[in-house]
């Protein structure tokens, strides 16, 4: 089994706390959806947990290991992500972005690639141009660079933005069968989306988190399920701010 635990973490910039995280714990055979509003420190966690933003206290740790700058690359190679697409990426070539992924991780590049392609329904040329591709597509080839390494970890910031229906739906299976042994953490502005796919939640505002919550419990325990979760505790951290 694997387990993501954070304990304590902290996060300023310009002298404002926008991560004060006292106790998460994440383990495989869970999809987590992560909901809360624009600006709330979302994907601010997101890129703590992959090494990419430097926390200034606390820890996270997967099973035994520790992340710190001794331990990052070793991290990273359990982790798969997605985040929002950089144009940066626009005039590679899909064969050079395999590449720089494979570099960047310090992994062999597997011989077959068209597999992990089919895998999400992608039929493209390693000579096309990110930037030829529709959103919907690069968001798809940005899934299978994130699976290719067969991470414990995958972690997915709205990761069915731009997609079309039957884009979406074959998202959702991708990610169910994944989810059988990786953690998955989950960010949407849908709570549709996360709603009929995640089977626990965690609300983040003012860079403050909920506990844990199954999804089953929280529709229980709330007339209008996520939605009240995530209102009553946005309404506990406005208070408090």
């Amino acid at each position: 089994m694997t387990r993501i635990t954070i304990e304590h973490l902290t996060k300023s910039l310009s002298g404002r706390n926008i991560l004060q995280v006292e106790n998460l714990s994440f383990e495989s055979g869970e999809i987590y959806g992560l909901v809360g509003p624009n600006g709330a420190g979302k994907t601010t966690l997101l890129r703590c947990i992959c090494g990419l933003i430097i926390p200034d206290g606390g820890e996270i740790q997967l099973n035994e290991l520790v992340l710190d700058r001794r331990t990052r690359s070793t991290f990273l190679k359990h982790i798969g992500s997605v985040f929002a697409q950089s144009d940066s990426i626009f005039d590679l070539t899909i064969d050079t972005l395999l590449t720089e992924h494979y570099h960047y991780f310090c992994l062999k590049r597997p011989k077959d690639w068209h597999e992990l392609l089919q895998n999400v329904a992608l039929e493209i040329t390693p000579k096309q141009k990110i930037g030829s591709l529709s959103l919907g597509m690069r968001q798809r080839l940005l899934l299978a660079l994130a699976i290719s390494h067969d991470p414990s970890i995958l972690i997915l910031d709205e990761p069915f933005n731009g997609l079309d229906p039957d884009g979406v739906n074959l998202t959702k299976k991708l990610i169910n069968d994944l989810a059988k042994d990786k953690v998955v953490i989950i960010t949407s502005h849908s709570f549709a989306d996360l709603n009929d796919i995640m089977t626990q939640s965690v609300v983040i505002a003012h860079g403050q988190t909920s506990g844990v919550k199954k999804l089953a419990a929280i529709n229980s325990d709330f007339t209008d399920g996520l939605a009240d979760f995530y209102r009553e505790f946005v309404r506990h951290t406005n208070s408090l701010n």
